[in-house]
């Protein structure tokens, strides 16, 4: 009751007032003559109402809020019709101008429900979508009509659609909680679309797990062989060395010998032989220099030739995978346009062949993510534009998803009347502001 209060008290505030007013009407204008049958049009009136009641309380949807408001409405009209008439001394059907205020208040009914009934389910969803997503539950798999919440089968077991029964029907305008088989409509394709996003989403870490352990494979078996190689050539390095320390302490035993001999067989000519030996070691340590530094000579490696870079034939750098596909995605993107239904994220049939062309040229894209990004035009309030963007950007992701797009991810965005590339005053300009742009990052 204080949800229906809250929600309709300005309408039950005007129904009020034309009931006060008409009875002072009826009586200023002659409209007080006393009806026949007056009890038995009572007992009518209660009856009627009590059928009312019972097709309220069988009704669900839009139909059961537009009952709930009506029931309000004449209860408030037939309060004010009491309140006005007791200074003329005349009660509700009791004159003949009670219609009259009846007429005005279906007229309230009606503008009713042109203006505040549309926006009684959403507001009424989105309070229990934050009570299902608290509860660890999807926040997509439910459905609501009028006042009326409706649970799948698939939400869980028994035991926990009664729990989460429990904390719905604490959600203020929460009439009852039912259970269905499955969802429909509206509810059932949001919640596909959400199935299938979090399967790509799934897919695409799973690829990039196994593409991250080949690398990480790759680069232990190049370090393995690094290893191996450093290893072979150090030993290598090790047996030249030997062998040449080897060779040189037996030359220089030959040396030694050779001149212990020279020095015996020579000692009658000692200085001869000195200064003979000093000139020969002096011709053998040049020698010898130079032999070295010949050697060291052709050690020496040759420097690397400089590396020629060479552009192509226009003489531009080619350009990168990444922004290649931005180009054909682009062109594609900007050359036909994707079409929605009217104020709906349901995707126009005649585009069907237009995102069958962009997911081929995704799928030649590399391993890159692309922003799906949704726009309208600047009609309508901020939120229910961005909210609108985001829906049609989902939708398109999760048809390029159904054909398939190899290892791009898609990421859907929605900016509603943000960033137009045109005046919104013209036919024209709207049209291209309602659009979805990709953005190859």
């Amino acid at each position: 009751m204080l949800y229906l209060v809250t929600h309709y008290w300005i309408w039950l505030a005007a129904a009020f007032v034309v009931g006060a007013v008409t009875p002072l009407l009826a009586d200023k204008f002659g409209w007080a003559a006393d009806l026949e049958n007056y009890w038995v049009s009572r007992v009518g009136v209660v009856l009627a109402v009590a059928l009312v009641l019972v097709l309220a309380q069988l009704a669900s949807g839009k139909a059961e809020l537009l009952l709930e408001a009506g029931i309000g409405l004449v209860i408030a009209y037939v309060a004010g019709g009491l309140a006005g008439g007791i200074a003329p001394g005349l009660l509700p059907v009791r004159f003949e101008g009670w219609w009259v205020g009846l007429f005005a208040t279906g007229l309230i009914l009606a503008v009713f429900g042109i203006t505040t009934l549309p926006k009684l389910e959403p507001d009424l969803r989105e309070r229990v979508a934050d009570v299902v997503k608290e509860a660890g539950a999807d926040p997509l798999n439910f459905d609501v009509a009028g006042r009326d919440v409706l649970l799948p089968a698939d939400l869980g077991s028994d035991k926990v659609r009664a729990s989460l029964g429990e904390q719905i029907l604490k959600v203020p305008g929460v009439r009852r909680v039912a259970d269905v088989d499955e969802l429909s409509g509206s509810a059932l394709a949001a919640k596909t679309v959400a199935k299938l996003q979090a399967e790509a989403e799934a897919k695409a870490k799973a690829e990039s797990a196994a593409k991250e352990a080949a690398a990480k494979e790759a680069a232990a078996k190049a370090a393995k062989d690094a290893a191996q190689k450093h290893a072979a050539a150090k030993a290598k390095a090790d047996s030249e060395a030997k062998e040449a320390a080897a060779k040189a302490a037996a030359e220089a035993a030959a040396k030694e010998a050779a001149a212990k001999e020279v020095a015996a067989k020579e000692a009658a000519a000692k200085a001869a032989a000195e200064a003979a030996a000093k000139q020969a070691a002096a011709d053998e340590a040049a020698k010898k220099a130079a032999d070295e530094a010949a050697k060291q000579a052709a050690a020496k490696p040759a420097a690397a030739p400089a590396e020629i870079k060479t552009a192509n034939a226009t003489g531009a750098l080619p350009s990168s995978p990444a922004q290649d596909c931005q180009g054909r995605v682009s062109a594609l993107a900007s050359a036909e346009k994707i079409s929605f239904e009217r104020r709906s994220a349901v995707i126009d049939k005649a585009s069907q062949p237009l995102l069958d062309k962009l997911a081929a040229a995704i799928k030649q894209c590399p391993a890159v993510t692309i922003e799906v990004a949704g726009y309208t035009d600047g009609a309508g309030k901020k939120s229910a534009n961005i909210a609108l963007s985001k829906r049609r950007a989902e939708a398109v992701v999760a048809s390029l998803t159904k054909v398939g797009i190899g290892s791009v991810k898609l990421v859907a965005e929605g900016y509603g009347s943000a960033k137009p590339i045109a005046a919104n005053d013209t036919a024209e300009g709207r049209a291209q502001n309602r659009r979805i742009e990709f953005v190859v990052k």
